[in-house]
């Protein structure tokens, strides 16, 4: 039993990892980004926000769109492990070892979506000027004390 607990202690960190690594380039509010499932309302608040040149956002919107296909295959199987495990039964004798292949496929899904995201944040800083790169890390940075407010006054 007490292995069962440790694997699906396992399988929800990488899962919740998981779901956190393909919070896409960074950008917004929310617990995967905010932006992680809509790319336009990430390019529609970074030219609000940067006032991005219509080249530039050209050029974004052909970063969102080629990398557009992997996020959602990872995002798809991210959640047929999710019902993979709710399919479950903890009585079959093979419940160990099932749950250790999704907690598996969740790992590999974790790192795929974290470098997905690196790769995209990377594709995306090179179409930015020194001046909205610094703007930008100024509102994360923003965001980022706004969230610590939050937690320290619980």
């Amino acid at each position: 039993m007490k292995a069962v607990t440790v694997i699906l202690a396992t399988v929800l960190v990488v899962a919740g990892t998981a779901s956190f690594a393909y919070a896409g380039p960074g950008f917004g509010p929310g617990p995967m980004g905010g932006f992680a499932r809509d790319p336009e309302l990430m390019l529609e608040h970074m030219t609000d926000h940067l006032d991005l040149t219509p080249d530039q956002q050209a050029a974004i919107e052909n970063i969102i769109e080629a990398n557009r296909a992997e996020g959602q295959a990872i995002r798809e199987q991210l959640k047929a492990n999710r019902q993979a495990i709710r399919a479950l039964d903890p009585a079959d004798a093979s419940y160990e070892a099932e749950l250790n292949n999704i907690a598996l496929s969740n790992g590999e899904l974790a790192t795929a979506g974290t470098l997905l995201a690196v790769r995209v944040k990377s594709e995306v800083k090179a179409v930015l000027t020194d001046e909205q790169i610094e703007k930008l890390q100024r509102g994360k940075e923003r965001m980022k004390k706004r969230f610590q407010k939050r937690f320290d006054r619980s």
